[in-house]
C-alpha cells in the first residue's frame, strides 16, 4: 500500500480506478492499494444470509431517495442522510438477533489456563460486541500486531474464537459459544 504525500491532484480521492487500483483515506491520509482480489473468499451461510439483507436495504434506501414524496416524508436521524437513514432502518428490522452468550461459556472461556490477560480482555471485549479485528485487538492491549496475531491464532486454535472468514486488513473474529 502507498501512502499519496502532497499530491494536490489524488490527496483526499477515495474510490476506485477500473479493476487496477483503489484510492483510500485512513486517518486523513490518503493511500493507493491494488484492486482487492475477492474470488477466493468463501462466506459462511451468515454472512451471505446479511450480504441479502444489505443488498435489500440499499435497494430500499434508494427507492426512498428516488421518490421526492417518500424523501421527504422520511423521517432522518440527526447527523444522517435520509438514504443512510433508511438503510439503516431497514438493516434494524431485518438482521437476525443476536443470541444470547451462555454465561457458563464465558465464564469458561475467561478461565481457560492457556490464556493470558490480554486475550482474556478480547474475551471479554468481545461479550459486548460482535467482533474484533487486529488492529482493534492492538488498541486494546497496546501490542505491536505479530503479537496481535499470535494472540488471536491462539484464541481460534483454543476454539474460543471463530477463525475469519476473510484474511488480511478486513480479518474479523467472533466469539464462539
Amino acid at each position: 500500500m502507498g501512502q499519496v504525500k502532497h499530491n494536490i491532484l489524488t490527496t483526499g480521492m477515495s474510490g476506485r480506478f477500473g479493476k487496477d487500483l483503489v484510492s483510500k483515506i485512513i486517518n486523513g491520509k490518503t493511500f493507493l492499494t491494488k484492486y482487492p482480489d475477492r474470488s477466493q473468499v468463501k462466506y459462511t451461510k451468515e454472512q451471505l444470509k446479511i450480504k441479502a439483507i444489505f443488498k435489500d436495504a440499499a435497494k430500499f434506501a434508494g427507492d426512498i431517495v428516488n421518490d421526492p414524496v417518500k424523501k421527504a416524508a422520511y423521517k432522518k436521524k440527526k447527523g444522517y442522510t435520509v438514504y443512510h437513514t433508511a438503510l439503516a432502518d431497514y438493516m434494524a428490522l431485518h438482521m437476525p438477533k443476536k443470541l444470547p452468550r451462555s454465561k457458563k461459556n464465558i465464564a469458561a472461556f475467561l478461565n481457560h489456563p492457556s490464556l493470558n490477560e490480554r486475550q482474556k480482555k478480547a474475551v471479554k471485549y468481545l461479550t459486548k460486541r460482535k467482533n474484533i479485528s487486529n488492529a482493534i485487538y492492538q488498541k486494546l492491549t497496546g501490542v505491536s500486531k505479530p503479537t496481535a496475531t499470535r494472540d488471536l491464532q491462539i484464541l481460534v486454535t483454543l476454539k474460543i474464537f471463530s477463525p475469519p472468514a476473510t484474511k488480511g486488513a478486513g480479518a474479523h473474529y467472533t466469539l464462539l459459544g
